[in-house]
């Protein structure tokens, strides 16, 4: 009878610990996801039809439209630009190497 009681104290311990593995949230990672000029073009495309390249310049977020040399349509967001190329949760969007464009995101 004793070991009965203790084999079901120990099961209902292993099921008591098993939920609150399972139950305790996920952990987020803040993290820098970058964006090349193609990418950026993705996003240009969606505001202007004739963008198909992109750039994060010191005067903001550029579209270009062309072959040689690159003709200028307008300027995004960049902001915007990595709510539309990523599902995560977007912090903030700064210029990166090269005119990148680097999203700061909860992963």
């Amino acid at each position: 009878m004793l070991r009965r009681l203790v084999t079901l104290a120990a099961g209902a311990a292993l099921a008591l610990a098993g939920t609150l593995t399972f139950a305790s949230p996920a952990q987020a990672a803040v993290v820098d996801v970058p964006f090349g000029p193609l990418s950026i073009g993705d996003y240009c495309h969606s505001k202007y039809p004739s963008a198909w390249i992109g750039f994060y310049e010191s005067s903001g977020l550029r579209c270009y439209t062309g072959s040689s040399p690159l003709t200028y349509v307008g300027s995004g967001d960049p902001y915007l630009a990595c709510k539309y190329l990523t599902a995560d949760v977007v912090m903030s969007a700064f210029r990166g190497s090269s005119d990148a464009l680097v999203c700061r995101v909860i992963r």
